[in-house]
């Protein structure tokens, strides 16, 4: 018998049939118009990984070591400024991948994009979902990672915290993710609270 999207759809809310999430991330990314927003920015680009660990889904983010001159400790998702040699942002987060965390272009499978954010210090970031396998030996470029997080997804689907900064007069959103051991906020978080939104929308 063939299952219609909306009881695979269930079945995955309800934590059941787990093989069926990479099948609604592709068919939730595809079916949408994705947010672009107009040049002008440094474009950047990340990889958002997900991954299997035993019977749950999971999404890994890198941890900053606290001695980097830009956002030292912050929790992030692999990635970086493009470059020329990249040809595309894609380009940028396979090359990326393999710097930072000695993961290989064939060891990433997309599944598609994430809407466009603009921060304010001045970065345009298109994110990329990618399935990545685990375990996976990874060869981790100390300089730019101290750690690396894995995060069971239904623990993301938890709201965020939200927090307010006043910019030009307006009050600005700042979210929170709180982990067990660690924060996820800025970008990251408003990435992670762009992929729960999509992927799990009612």
């Amino acid at each position: 018998m063939v299952r219609n999207h909306l009881e695979i759809f269930a079945d995955v809310s309800r934590g059941l049939a787990v093989d069926n999430l990479e099948a609604r991330i592709i068919d939730a990314l595809s079916s949408r118009e994705k947010l672009t927003l107009e040049p002008g920015l440094i474009r950047a680009a990340v990889l958002v990984p997900l991954l299997r660990r035993s019977d749950e889904y999971c999404l890994l983010f890198t941890k900053r070591p606290k001695e980097m001159k830009h956002h030292p400790g912050q929790i992030s998702f692999p990635g970086g400024i493009f470059e020329e040699r990249d040809i595309t942002l894609k380009g940028t987060v396979i090359r990326e991948a393999w710097e930072e965390l000695g993961l290989s272009e064939g060891n990433i499978q997309f599944l598609g994009e994430l809407d466009d954010y603009s921060t304010t210090t001045g970065y345009l970031i298109s994110s990329f979902v990618g399935k990545i396998p685990y375990p996976y030996d990874f060869r981790i470029n100390k300089e730019e990672i101290s750690e690396l997080i894995v995060v069971p997804i239904e623990e993301l689907r938890r709201p965020p915290r939200v927090g307010y900064v006043v910019r030009d007069g307006k009050p600005y959103p700042v979210y929170y993710y709180d982990l067990p051991q660690h924060v996820v906020w800025g970008a990251t978080a408003r990435i992670v609270k762009n992929f729960v939104e999509v992927v799990f929308a009612d």
